[in-house]
């Protein structure tokens, strides 16, 4: 199950926690009784996988919003196994990130993209597109969301050099770290660190303003520089309802 904690506000220190964590395996601890101050690490082995209707590949879902039937943001992480056509998503933007070592070709009726390790391509939910496989089974993560009502972005970045919006920008209400390469370890001096590796989702706690708050963060590989990651971020464009998101459980 998901490993979830809050994060302590009246402990935060230059704008990082200094160790307020309280954490457990399951039910979120949800004693500051806010949403946004949670911290969720989801790994990829707790992750349902659900087989493509066209047999080229499994999705596992991160997480999703709750409203209506059709969620109007989706994250999910796709192992790519054979070539074939994408499914058509119709009304939604979608941010494919590559996760895999090895490189994806996406073929549109007017254009070819080769996409590697760690490239972003952004395009419309219902283009046609036929995914190929030079080199074998890949990896990717694709964030879908409705572009009406949420604004969205997938991006190669440290986990630990967020970006912050803009000044006089609506804060982002979901804020989430996808690693793609090395391993991270969380809270590394508490009795019980959690190792987050490729394949497994980080989200972070934000706050009032809507900065992410990454935590103690320390990279397991002798540098950082073996670290590969995606940062995702997302808020509706009308704050009038509370976020709500839900994440994929077996």
């Amino acid at each position: 199950m998901p490993i979830r904690s809050i994060w302590n506000v009246g402990r935060e220190r230059g704008g990082f926690a200094d160790g307020g964590w309280a954490q457990q395996k399951g039910d979120a601890i949800f004693g500051m009784n806010d949403y946004q101050k949670e911290r969720v690490v989801y790994q990829s082995h707790d992750m349902t996988a659900l087989p493509w209707k066209n047999g080229g590949g499994v999705t596992r879902e991160v997480a999703r919003d709750r409203e209506g039937l059709s969620p109007n943001w989706r994250m999910s992480i796709a192992d790519l196994e054979h070539p074939g056509a994408f499914s058509c998503f119709e009304g939604r933007q979608r941010h494919f990130g590559v996760l895999g070592e090895r490189p994806v070709v996406l073929s549109f009726p007017d254009r070819q993209v080769t996409l590697a390790t760690g490239d972003v391509l952004i395009f419309e939910g219902d283009e046609p597109v036929v995914c190929e496989l030079p080199d074998g089974p890949s990896r990717a993560l694709n964030l879908m969301f409705d572009a009406k009502r949420w604004d969205g972005h997938l991006m190669l970045c440290e986990p630990w050099a967020w970006p912050l919006h803009e000044s006089g920008e609506a804060p982002w209400e979901e804020c989430w770290y996808i690693l793609s390469r090395g391993r991270l370890m969380l809270d590394p001096s508490t009795p019980n660190p959690v190792v987050v590796g490729p394949g497994d989702a980080l989200r972070y706690p934000l706050t009032e303003c809507g900065h992410a708050l990454p935590g103690n963060l320390r990279p397991i590989d002798e540098s950082a520089h073996g670290l590969v990651g995606f940062g995702v971020q997302l808020k509706r464009h009308s704050t009038d309802l509370d976020p709500v998101s839900s994440l994929q459980r077996m």
